[in-house]
This record gives C-alpha cells, sequence and structure tokens, in this order.
C-alpha cells in the first residue's frame, strides 16, 4: 500500500520520545520538508530529489543556510528515513550514501561544531538591561548563571526550587538532574515570586493570563531584548548562547567532569568542546603556574640566604 509523506511524518512525530528542543528541531525540519515537496508517495522521494532540496535551502531572507543548519536538516531528514525503511514503509533510505555538505573555506564556513559562541559581559549586561520585566531578567540570567537548557528553564515548577538547588526532573534524555542558584538569581527570584503575590507552586515562568509560558514567546521576548546585539560576524545572538557562555566562562576554571555535571551533558566529549574554545582560559593557567614557579624560586633563594646569614 502507498503511503504519502503528510501520514508518514505525523506518525514518525508521534512516535518520538525525545525532550521538548530537539523534538521541535525535527519537527520543523520536516514541516518545512512538506511544504517544499507538498504530498507526494513517500518512495516517489529520490537521493536526486533530496540532494536538491537540502543544497537549495534558504533562509528567510533568502541567503543559502549556514552549513550548520543544512547539516541538521540532512541529520533530521536521515533519521526519519531510517525509521521508515524500519517501518518497512519504503524499501532502501533514500538518504544513503547521499554525502554531507562540506565546509567552503573561502566562504569562511567551518565544521559545524568547531566554534562555540558565547557572549561577552558586555553583551549579557545589555540584554539585561533591555528586559522588560522582572520575569525576563529571572529567565535570561537563569539560563546564564545555572546552564539550564531552555526547555529546562520554562518546564520548571516553584516546588523544584529550594535550598539552593533546581531540580530539573527531565533534562536532555529525560534523565532527572541537578543545577544551582546564584546569589544573583536568587534575587531575581525572591522579586519575580513577590510580584506575582508570593505563590507556592505552579509553574515557575507564567504568562499575563498564568499559563505556563512557551518556548515561542520566551524567544520572542529574547529577540526583544537581544536588538542590536550581534556576534562578531554580525548574526543574531540567540537564547541558546547564555547556555553555551556559562560553560565556556568556566571551561578550565573547573574540573571538566564538574562541568559536564553541572551543564547536564551525557557525554564528556561535548564538554571539553567548551574548553577547547577557551584559549584565555590556558593562558591565564600557564601564566599563573609559572608565576607560583618564579615565587616559589625566589622563596627558596631567600630561605637559603637566610640561612647563610644566621651561619
Amino acid at each position: 500500500m502507498q503511503i504519502e509523506l503528510f501520514e508518514s511524518t505525523t506518525r514518525y512525530l508521534s512516535s518520538l520520545n525525545l525532550d521538548g528542543d530537539t523534538l521541535r528541531a525535527y519537527t520543523i525540519d520536516l514541516h518545512r520538508f512538506e511544504k517544499t515537496l507538498e504530498n507526494i508517495p513517500l518512495n516517489s522521494i529520490t537521493k536526486d530529489t533530496l540532494k536538491n532540496y537540502l543544497d537549495n535551502l534558504t533562509s528567510k531572507y533568502g541567503q543559502r543556510v549556514s552549513l550548520a543548519t543544512q547539516n541538521r536538516h540532512y541529520a533530521s531528514l536521515h533519521r526519519f528515513f531510517e525509521w521508515c525503511l524500519q517501518e518497512k514503509l519504503i524499501e532502501e533510505n533514500p538518504m544513503e550514501n547521499l554525502p554531507r555538505r562540506r565546509p567552503n573555506k573561502d566562504m569562511g564556513e567551518v565544521t559545524p561544531g568547531s566554534i562555540i559562541r558565547s557572549l561577552r559581559k558586555e553583551q549579557v549586561e545589555k540584554l539585561l538591561k533591555n528586559a522588560q520585566t522582572t520575569r525576563e531578567r529571572l529567565l535570561f540570567t537563569l539560563l546564564y548563571t545555572s546552564g539550564t537548557r531552555i526547555s529546562e528553564a520554562l518546564d520548571l515548577n516553584i516546588q523544584d526550587i529550594h535550598d539552593g538547588t533546581i531540580h530539573i526532573k527531565q533534562g536532555k534524555g529525560n534523565q532527572p538532574r541537578q543545577a544551582y542558584l546564584s546569589k544573583q538569581t536568587e534575587k531575581l527570584l525572591i522579586q519575580y515570586l513577590e510580584e506575582r503575590g508570593n505563590p507556592s507552586s505552579g509553574p515557575l515562568f507564567v504568562t499575563t493570563h498564568g499559563q505556563r509560558l512557551s518556548y515561542a514567546r520566551a524567544r520572542q521576548l529574547f529577540m526583544e531584548a537581544a536588538r542590536n546585539i550581534l556576534n562578531s560576524d554580525n548574526t543574531q545572538i540567540t537564547i541558546h548562547q547564555l547556555r553555551h557562555t556559562f560553560c565556556t566562562e568556566r571551561a578550565g576554571h573547573i574540573d571538566s567532569f564538574v562541568l559536564q555535571r553541572l551543564a547536564g551533558h551525557n557525554d564528556i566529549r561535548t564538554t571539553l568542546r567548551y574548553a577547547k574554545v577557551n584559549d584565555t582560559v590556558a593562558k591565564e593557567a600557564f601564566n599563573n603556574f609559572d608565576e607560583w614557579q618564579e615565587y616559589k624560586l625566589k622563596s627558596n633563594q631567600d630561605d637559603k640566604f637566610k640561612s647563610l646569614r644566621s651561619n
């Protein structure tokens, strides 16, 4: 029996057991794929069809999408067609042996994952200054100082935070974990709850109508506060960069395995990506050790001199 694209993607998305951000990304990618190809028979999609689709992906401004974005679409489609193959909806995966787009060094492209964009202190300060309400300042400060994911923060209930600890019931991979409140965040939390009449339970971040704040609305509020705050390549900063900044600022200053736990990374290699980009920390560590060695050498020489004088 022939199955059409819309039906297969609907069944596929409903079968996924993923955290909010990941599921949202797959949904957006597949809905765009559906919109472009329309509701054609699934088995009529060929390797050439997919190559043409991926090669012609553009941003809302009509520019070719970044290498990282194209590879994300590639991964979303590859996983979808693998599922279709397992469900015997198709006889072979048309994504099989379809090469990924390679970085064009002349265009300044690099391998995805090799660069992590973090924010400078002055950018964070400007963002928090632009935030319109205590709710936004609390949300942005929480992401920046605790390293929680946006999905984790929006899923929090008031009763999940006590004694300076943030109890995340479902982190990435549906695993529970803990994060911690900074003093700055704690002050904002107290102020925010006071403004709401000091509720003791229920969703932490809510709309003016008392509903849990959605990802779409949180992102919109961030974009309003982040107006005219750009990365070094003139791209707009994103809400996810607050978490990246948390990890980057701490890389090298604390043990990588401790940072892995704080960030909720399942794989230590994810944590080590932040350590690689933080050359400033490496230089500081070198200088500090060098100064300590100099101080130790001088102290030993002074001790020898004092010993000679006393004899």
